[in-house]
């Protein structure tokens, strides 16, 4: 019995698309105002724009509209351990494009902001149309919309923030980039916030690294574009764990567990949605409550189809539906020398016939240990034992 969970990938971009249109528009039309106050010394107050260097001397509390604005490029930001603090938009009639903790809609390049918290803003931190700007050792939390939100912002670091029970009233992401390329994500903790836990859309060349993400009910990363790596992340308490979209990117030793079910179709580990050479490796995936790894071409609903991608070296245990689940609509997948143990149906399931199958074990599954289609290419070296369907695997030779 096969379960195909719903694409959520149209749904997410539309959703997420109309607020951040919304912004965009609004600035561009000139809606956002420096604040009146310039600040050059420690000593600052709701709403100032800084022009330099600033280390902050206390907290700020009840901002009533943006907390701090960026006035210009290469300089730093430093909360020195105090938090900016807003008012929960109170006032604010379009909250999509006012009341931001620290606002560089501006897109003044080179910036740093560092060291302390932000909250109950509509968003914590907005850079807009900026390059390699830094965002690290912040605290976003209560925001909203989402805790961070990088629109156009190439080279940007995102290091060791922690972003957390955002959009809890609008179920939005707790980090949101689009359309940037060069980007790093290392070493945050992102969980609890209202709908996806990271949401990158039209992300290239960069890398998702080391971080923790859970308790995103709809999912903790969803990442859309091409030739990008996402490494050693831990992802536990989502709805789908990890689903990845685009060209040639690389989902590598990852750890992912307890992927719940959701009204949307989530609950898959690791997922595939579409794209061209993409390797799926060394992951670890357990506690499934769809397939462990997924497999899917959306091409038919405008996204990508899924071409000549590998699935290499992972274990998947105590998937609820299949370990490994191929879909019929993929193009020559390539699965090699996967391990999965204790799946609810089939270890491995594979429904297209343009997949190869070399050296995978399957043991302890509800059913078979391998299903696959009539067609399949049997690369050989396959083994199952221990599963419930006596035969252990179908149309494919295991030892």
């Amino acid at each position: 019995m096969h379960h195909r969970p719903m694409t959520r990938l149209a749904l997410f971009s539309f959703k997420f698309s109309l607020p951040w249109l919304t912004i965009l528009a609004l600035v561009v039309a000139g809606f956002l105002a420096f604040g009146a106050d310039q600040a050059r010394a420690s000593h600052v107050g709701c709403g100032a724009t800084i022009i330099s260097d600033t280390k902050l001397d206390g907290d700020l509390t009840n901002c009533p509209g943006n907390g701090i604005v960026i006035g210009a490029d290469d300089l730093t930001l430093d909360l020195n351990g105090h938090t900016i603090d807003g008012d929960g938009v109170l006032g604010c009639d379009e909250f999509y494009a006012c009341d931001f903790g620290v606002d560089n809609t501006a897109g003044h390049d080179g910036v740093t902001i560092e060291n302390g918290s932000i909250r109950d803003f509509a968003t914590a931190v907005f850079v807009l149309d900026a390059s390699n700007n830094r965002l690290r050792r912040l605290s976003a939390s209560h925001d909203i919309l989402g805790g961070l939100l990088l629109i156009a912002a190439p080279g940007a670091r995102i290091e060791r923030n922690s972003i957390s029970a955002n959009g809890l009233t609008t179920d939005q992401a707790g980090l949101i980039v689009f359309d940037s390329s060069e980007v790093r994500i290392k070493g945050n903790s992102v969980f609890d916030n209202g709908d996806i836990g990271m949401f990158l859309q039209g992300v290239d060349d960069s890398r998702v690294e080391r971080n923790s993400v859970s308790g995103n009910p709809e999912a903790g990363v969803i990442l859309d574009g091409n030739r990008n790596e996402v490494s050693g992340n831990r992802a536990s308490r989502n709805g789908d764990g990890i689903s990845v979209g685009g060209d040639s990117n690389t989902i590598v030793s990852n750890r992912v567990s307890d992927s719940f079910a959701c009204p949307d179709g989530c609950g898959a580990g690791i997922g595939s949605t579409g794209g061209t050479g993409n390797l799926i490796a060394r992951n670890f995936v357990a506690r499934a409550s769809r397939a462990g790894i997924w497999i899917a071409d959306f091409e038919e609903e405008g996204g990508l189809p899924e071409i000549n991608n590998v699935v290499e070296r992972n274990l998947v245990v105590d998937a609820e539906i299949d370990g490994v689940l191929v879909e019929s609509t993929v193009t020559d997948t390539l699965l090699k020398r996967n391990i999965a143990i204790g799946a609810g149906d089939d270890g491995i399931d594979v429904d297209s016939t343009t997949t190869s199958l070399r050296r995978n074990t399957a043991n302890a599954n509800g059913d078979l240990g391998i299903e696959a289609v009539a067609g399949v290419t049997d690369l050989g070296g396959n083994t199952a034992s221990g599963n419930g369907n006596p035969l252990q695997c179908q149309n494919v030779f295991c030892q």
